[in-house]
């Protein structure tokens, strides 16, 4: 009768308050997880958008930076002002390769005219340099260099031709 009673007690304690108990918990912390879940989303979310407003105030204070350079390249460079004055009526080639080798530069420029770009090989001193746009102002050119940038190599660059 002993053995009876703690096996009857053994299995109403193991089948019956387990799963009732079990089930409730596992239903509590699944939905205690959704919640965390969906804050998290929020907060993130949130981040996100900060982050994206600080990053176009970034490029709004660089725009600004970039106009005001052209500014006084362009407008302020007067005659007796130096080395800038002749910039404003050179040309600017956006380069995005350099190589003292001319095969290495024209094959270079070959495989950037596939991209679709219109490229040249402009030579200074002992340089070949690739050029896959050119202009006759800075501010075509700087509009072109971020095109390249995205599309050839990051490290391209405009040379100012005097």
């Amino acid at each position: 009768m002993k053995k009876m009673l703690f096996l009857l007690l053994i299995s109403t304690i193991a089948f019956s308050g387990c799963k009732f108990i079990g089930g409730k918990s596992v239903k509590s912390e699944r939905d205690s997880l959704r919640a965390y879940a969906y804050t998290l989303e929020q907060k993130m979310a949130a981040q996100e958008q900060e982050h994206q407003a600080s990053l176009d105030q970034l490029k709004r204070e660089s725009q600004v930076m970039i106009d005001s350079i052209i500014s006084i390249y362009e407008n302020k460079a007067a005659p007796g002002a130096g080395n800038f004055g002749s910039a404003a009526s050179g040309n600017y080639y956006v380069i995005v390769g350099a190589f003292k080798t001319p095969a290495y530069a024209s094959n270079w420029s070959s495989r950037v005219a596939d991209m679709g770009y219109q490229t040249e090989i402009v030579k200074v001193s002992y340089w070949n340099l690739v050029s896959a746009g050119s202009s006759t102002n800075l501010r075509s050119a700087l509009n072109e260099l971020s095109a390249i940038r995205s599309d050839v190599t990051s490290n391209a660059w405009v040379l100012v031709s005097r």
